[in-house]
């Protein structure tokens, strides 16, 4: 993650250890996807005890998630973020405006 948003410049760790909230997030965005898989896979190819199925499912579902561990982590901080830093309209305005204004010099 950037250390400031390169949109509009807002920091993004606004304190220390502000990131440990995000595991509860990246979990439940990793249940959530993991019952859309579950439902997918029963609707394509059934799931029964009796060819343990349920068990390829685990298999499949298990790699997926393994593999798209950047995509939630990256995602989990995007929503965690949002809980606590709101969205201004007016902001990216009031950043251009304090570029233009030139520092004074002694």
């Amino acid at each position: 993650m950037y250390d400031y948003c390169p949109e509009c410049a807002q920091r993004t760790e606004l304190e220390i250890g502000f990131w440990y909230g995000t595991g509860y997030v990246s979990y439940v965005l990793s249940v959530l996807f993991s019952i859309f898989t579950l439902i997918l896979y029963w609707l394509i190819f059934g799931i029964t005890w009796r060819d343990n199925s349920i068990f390829h499912w685990l298999i499949v579902n298990g790699i997926i998630l393994t593999l798209a561990m950047p995509v939630l982590m990256r995602l989990s901080r995007t929503v965690y973020l949002n809980f606590y830093v709101g969205y201004d309209p007016e902001a990216e305005s009031i950043i251009k405006q304090q570029e233009t204004k030139k520092p004074l010099t002694v």
